[in-house]
């Protein structure tokens, strides 16, 4: 995805959407890319990192209360529209961006379509679903790596891949453990990948569903974007054959697929929403272009419930069969 760099590029985004790992410290994280943009000299950074950078507008719940509301967003397109006081934007810093109430995202929406000059609005979120799609669609968006991934990225890269090459390990990786052999060993990792997803595009339904659950993070991570992709395409007889093989994993394996099938999903959003997003397979650029927006938000959401349902146990089958069924609603009519 999207590089942490490009928020020092493409200044005329009204409003960036960085994506951070679970358990991320956001005030840090957030105050950090904050940094990026109005850190014109070592004091000014210092001050951002602080919080009490002049033009840092910080807009988080109040005291006692859990969410972000209207009129703090109002508040915030005010002060937006007087002049930066040392550099040449003010930043509004929303660190918990699912904390907004449904107004405060409709007033921020407003601000987006019409920007306020020298008002620029940096939302962290863990998902792409914690936002509104039309302000998702409005924003450039950037995934924050993980300390660990970060670790990960300069050992692929000293041992020679590229940034996309090292960008797709991580993305197709479940673990660390399966990043260590191509540190190890230098692969072909374009050449691998292109080969997986000609395979899973042209696998029966029964191989295509044991590729998506195997042990091979490649051929997993191109065998659950066909699935979705011949799902959209109006496969259905894979929705039962599909269903009724993955469903004799075991209870672990289904619920590492649908975290999978999370995270494809999220890509197929960022992919049909956002114009900035940079799809690490150029299919789920191609599928993104084919999909109902608001079929794959509601996807994702079923995914999610999918996942509560194996957890407490309700037959896998049924679930996966259900979910099946619905993700071949997302093509547009």
């Amino acid at each position: 995805m999207t590089e942490t760099r490009t928020l020092e590029r493409g200044d005329d985004w009204a409003a960036t959407l960085c994506l951070v790992p679970h358990g991320a410290d956001r005030e840090r994280e957030g105050r950090v890319l904050a940094a990026r943009l109005l850190g014109e000299d070592a004091r000014a950074r210092d001050l951002v990192l602080r919080g009490v950078h002049p033009d840092l507008i910080e807009l988080v719940p109040p005291p006692g209360k859990e969410r972000i509301g209207i009129d703090q967003v109002r508040d915030v397109i005010r002060r937006g529209q007087f002049s930066p006081v040392q550099g040449k934007r003010k930043v509004c810093l929303v660190s918990r961006a699912e904390t907004l109430t449904t107004e405060a995202e409709n007033a921020l929406l407003k601000v987006l379509e019409e920007p306020t000059r020298d008002l620029v609005f940096l939302l962290l979120a863990v998902h792409p679903a914690d936002v509104l799609p039309t302000i998702l669609s409005r924003s450039r968006v950037v995934r924050l790596p993980s300390r660990s991934s970060r670790e990960l990225l300069e050992r692929l890269s000293r041992a020679g891949y590229g940034e996309e090459e090292s960008r797709y390990l991580l993305a197709a990786a479940r673990r660390e453990e399966e990043v260590a052999p191509f540190v190890t060993r230098r692969e072909a990792v374009l050449q691998l990948r292109e080969k997986a997803g000609e395979e899973a595009r042209s696998a029966d339904a029964a191989a295509l569903a044991r590729m998506a659950t195997g042990p091979q993070a490649i051929e997993r991570y191109e065998a659950v974007l066909a699935l979705v992709a011949r799902l959209v395409e109006g496969e259905t007889a894979l929705c039962v054959i599909a269903a009724r093989v993955l469903a004799q994993s075991s209870r672990e394996e289904v619920l590492r697929f649908l975290e999978d099938l999370l995270y494809r999903s999220f890509e197929l959003v960022l992919a049909a929403l956002s114009p900035s997003y940079e799809a690490l397979d150029p299919h789920v650029t191609a599928l993104g272009r084919k999909v109902d927006q608001e079929h794959v938000l509601d996807l994702a959401a079923a995914i999610g419930k999918a996942r509560q349902a194996v957890e407490a146990y309700t037959p896998a089958e049924a679930v996966l069969l259900s979910l099946f069924i619905r993700a071949g609603g997302m093509k547009r009519g």
